[in-house]
């Protein structure tokens, strides 16, 4: 009964094992072969709990078995070990001398090799606990070969810890490869026997023999840190010399440039598979570092059409098998805030120019029958990022290049504006060439007969119309609105909104200009009511460096009122929120953007009389909304208005930035209102005595609410005015650069009169003198007569080294707050100021210098001329 047990006990369990070992042979072939399904337990905790539960069965049958068998000599278990060295699952551990003290060895039908078995009559403790070894070796070898299959609590996070793209390898300078993967946990370490690699090239995995796999020991792997473990792989050996080293391991095959290669790294467990750790590398070409040599991508899209130049400049042009394409609205590469069209543009869809194997030409959209792409026109007029690559293989792609286009309209209408009989008659009429003009609903249209040229009142008839455009008496289908063909009699099918008749520019400088656009005047006769109509609508696109906005001023302004409008969209685009739409004839007025660039539409006429004319530059961003009124850019000549405080409490800082348009002139800022106050006071001061508190009250009203004037576009500029001091307020400011900044800022109380600065320039660049002698002359221009207005006169006295120089003044009469004199203790305006004085000064008087060196800068404005100055310099 007691053997009858014990066969009954190791049948059951050689049956799990060859199971169990069917299914390892089975995974391992499924590893080799990625089409076939591995034969395991699914992830449920069903499928984990079944493999454990088989795992525990095992431990407890060997145990059993073990325990039975070393107390047993009879003859009649001679076939049960012939069973046990059979089994390749156990034989490993049968063959352990170590195994038990008392041994006898058993040939292995049909090769020469024999395995131990006890044969001793007494089971002592220490035969059990070394059966009880073995078993937990072979419970630990199963464990940490399915680890990644199966939640094992002892073992370390092995599952997380054991993925692909833990595994990294590096083509080094040698032509070799450095593959690092991370090592087994501290319980699997003990039972790793080694790795297999493999490398073989993507996609030819089942072209690859089985013995492209290295079997590296565990006495070759290096340990490159405490959690990694690496090996490098030589190139192929050609001949091999002297003593071989059993840990120098070489690729089966060389590896080739622009290709990419599978690296295969698969742990040994006792000859059992662990988890296949894999990556890919690409062989990258042999190529100039030369700028030059990267892949160029040129794209122009005009229309509907768009082409497109692609040069692969890789050296891996011989294995590309397609582009890819991504196209980013309004240029923004965040794929969250605008839609991404990514395109396959297959090899077959390109042209390969004849001279130069690398360029491929496109042209989009292309015949879907020959090359089926998803292709969608481009929004005329508005701005794309492309980003273009080469693809190789089914998982590397080549270096990226970027490219930012406009995606211009038609520049020239399919219509003929210029020789279309339609402008001869008025609105929802139509010209008949044997009976003049009739309106489009007459009744001899689409009545049957015939009555103008070509039949065209008898097209497009259909009384119902239920789908389609009508037209008077026409009805026209939907697709034929806005194609750029007058389809209707009356032209009314294509008008000033259709987007074909869009014509497109950019301008990325950081200032510059634009106009309306003017049209050919149609050959015929016009009606009156018919001349606004000739018109195109323009979109320009400005687009300046990150971090910085958009002053743009609309210097003319004349559109048809309430039909063509001037629209301002604070973005890239139509869609970005829009900042001002106006139309009509408009005073000049300027608009800021909230970021680096801004999109206008306008309209384009024949009639110079009609369209715009703007100015643009950039400044640094400021978190400040823009609201109208409040700053502005002027380049030449223009207004500067005061921000309406009292209607707006929302003003606080308003900035204006002038600018001339000759870098060598000078700005003057003057305020009408003071210079008519000054000449008030001046009559007042004669005809009776001057009172000081109406003085002040005249100030508060009439003295411009401007905190500071500033030389440049900074704060951090020269000061050339300070309303905050009483001793600076003047009715005249100029600048030393051809820049100025004006800032305002709220006053205290928000009520005061209008007032405005007027901004003029000054162009005298002849008027420049230079002394180098020892004593001279110097006076204003015309003196003694007076000097000419809008002039600014600079000389520079330089003397020897160690000198100073005395300037002796024989008279000074200057139009008070307006014509100035400067005097600076050195070469420039930005040395220290010795004099500045306006007005009618008592002479003689002397100023003397502290170096060899003096400046003198008189400058005057566009109003009263007096005889000016006379200075006679020394040295001291």
């Amino acid at each position: 009964m007691k053997l009858r047990l014990i066969f009954f006990v190791f049948f059951f369990v050689y049956r799990r094992s060859t199971v169990i070992g069917q299914a390892t042979v089975d995974l391992k072939q499924n590893e080799e072969n990625p089409t076939a399904a591995p034969v395991i337990p699914d992830g449920t905790p069903e499928g984990q709990l079944s493999l454990v539960e088989r795992l525990e069965t095992m431990e407890k049958a060997f145990r059993a078995i073990v325990s039975a068998l070393s107390n047993q000599s009879n003859d009649l278990f001679a076939p049960i070990k012939e069973i046990l060295v059979q089994d390749p699952s156990v034989r490993s551990f049968l063959s352990s001398a170590s195994f038990l003290p008392n041994v006898t060895t058993t040939p292995v039908n049909g090769t020469d090799k024999y395995v131990t078995i006890e044969s001793s009559k007494q089971a002592t403790k220490e035969i059990l606990q070394q059966g009880k070894n073995m078993v937990d070796t072979l419970k630990g070898v199963v464990k940490c070969s399915l680890a990644h299959l199966v939640d094992i609590n002892n073992i370390d996070d092995l599952n997380s810890r054991l993925n692909g793209s833990s595994l990294t390898a590096v083509l080094t300078s040698k032509e070799s490869v450095e593959i690092n993967w991370p090592m087994p946990s501290a319980e699997c370490l003990k039972f790793s026997t080694g790795v297999w690699i493999r490398v073989y090239q993507s996609g030819d995995q089942h072209k690859w023999p089985a013995e492209t796999l290295l079997t590296v020991p565990q006495k070759c792997v290096k340990k490159s840190s405490k959690t990694l473990y690496s090996i490098v792989l030589s190139p192929p050996s050609i001949s091999a010399t002297g003593k071989k080293d059993p840990c120098n391991f070489h690729l089966t095959k060389s590896l080739t440039q622009c290709r990419s290669y599978v690296v295969q790294v698969i742990p040994n467990y006792q000859s059992l598979r662990g988890k296949t750790l894999r990556t890919e590398i690409v062989v990258p070409p042999k190529i100039s570092e030369d700028p030059s040599m990267k892949s160029l991508l040129t794209a122009v899209a005009n229309g509907d059409l768009w082409k497109l130049n692609w040069k692969d400049n890789s050296g891996c042009e011989p294995q590309m098998t397609s582009l890819n394409l991504k196209i980013f609205q309004d240029g923004f590469v965040d794929s969250l805030r605008q839609n991404v069209s990514t395109i396959k543009i297959p090899r077959s869809c390109l042209r390969q120019h004849a001279n130069d194997d690398n360029l491929f030409t496109m042209v989009l959209p292309a015949n879907q029958q020959t090359c089926p792409i998803d292709w969608k026109p481009l929004d005329k007029c508005r701005k794309y990022r492309l980003e273009m690559s080469s693809q190789y293989t089914d998982t590397w792609n080549g270096p990226s290049t970027s490219l930012e286009i406009l995606a211009k309209g038609h520049e020239v209408a399919n219509n003929s504006l210029d020789s279309n009989e339609i402008w001869r008659c008025q609105r929802k009429y139509f010209y008949c060439e044997y009976n003049g003009c009739w309106p489009s609903d007459h009744s001899y249209v689409c009545n049957g007969q015939n009555h103008c040229r070509n039949g065209r009142d008898e097209q497009y008839c259909d009384p119902v119309c239920k789908v389609g455009f009508k037209c008077g008496r026409q009805c026209i289908p939907n697709e034929l609105v806005c194609n750029g063909n007058f389809d209707c009699l009356d032209g009314s099918d294509e008008d000033y909104t259709c987007s074909y008749d869009n014509m497109c520019q950019q301008f990325t400088n950081s200032s510059g200009n634009f106009s309306s656009l003017i049209i050919p005047k149609p050959a015929y006769e016009i009606s009156s009511d018919r001349m606004s109509d000739i018109v195109r609508k323009t979109a320009v696109l400005i687009s300046v460096e990150p971090n910085h906005q958009i002053w743009l001023t609309f210097e003319k302004c004349v559109t048809s009122e309430n039909k063509h409008f001037v629209k301002i969209y604070d973005g890239p685009y139509s869609t970005s929120p829009l900042l001002l739409s106006r139309s009509g004839s408009l005073s000049p007025f300027s608009v800021r953007s909230s970021s680096n660039e801004l999109y206008v539409e306008f309209p384009s006429y024949y009639d110079v009389t009609y369209g715009i004319t703007a100015v643009y530059s950039s400044i640094n961003a400021t978190s400040e909304p823009f609201i109208p009124g409040c700053g502005g850019y002027i380049k030449g000549e223009g207004l500067i208005s005061a921000p309406n405080y009292s209607a707006n409490t929302d003003i606080t800082d308003c900035f204006w930035f002038l600018e001339t348009k000759k870098s060598e002139d000078t700005i003057v800022l003057s305020n009408s209102d003071f210079l008519s106050y000054q000449r008030m006071k001046s009559i007042s001061t004669t005809a009776r005595t001057y009172d000081s508190d109406e003085y002040d009250s005249w100030q508060f009203f009439v003295v411009p609410f401007c905190n500071q004037i500033y030389d440049g576009w900074s704060t951090k500029g020269l000061v050339l005015y300070d309303g905050e001091a009483k001793d600076q307020r003047r009715a005249v400011a100029y600048s030393i650069s051809n820049k100025m900044m004006v800032h305002f800022t709220s006053p205290g109380i928000r009520v005061q009169t209008p007032f405005s600065w007027t901004v003029s320039r000054i162009s005298t660049p002849q008027c420049n003198h230079t002394f180098d002698g020892s004593n001279g002359i110097i006076k204003s221009p015309n003196y003694p007569l007076v000097y000419s207005h809008l002039s600014d006169c600079r000389w520079n006295i330089d003397v020897k080294p160690g000198l100073k120089i005395r300037l002796l003044f024989g008279f000074f009469e200057t139009q008070d707050q307006a014509d100035f004199l400067y005097v600076y203790d050195g070469p420039t305006v930005y040395s220290k100021l010795l004099f500045e004085k306006s007005g009618v000064v008592t002479t003689p008087f002397e100023i003397t210098s502290t170096s060899n060196q003096v400046f003198i800068r008189f400058i005057t404005d566009a109003n009263t001329a007096l005889p000016g100055f006379l200075i006679i310099y020394s040295t001291v």
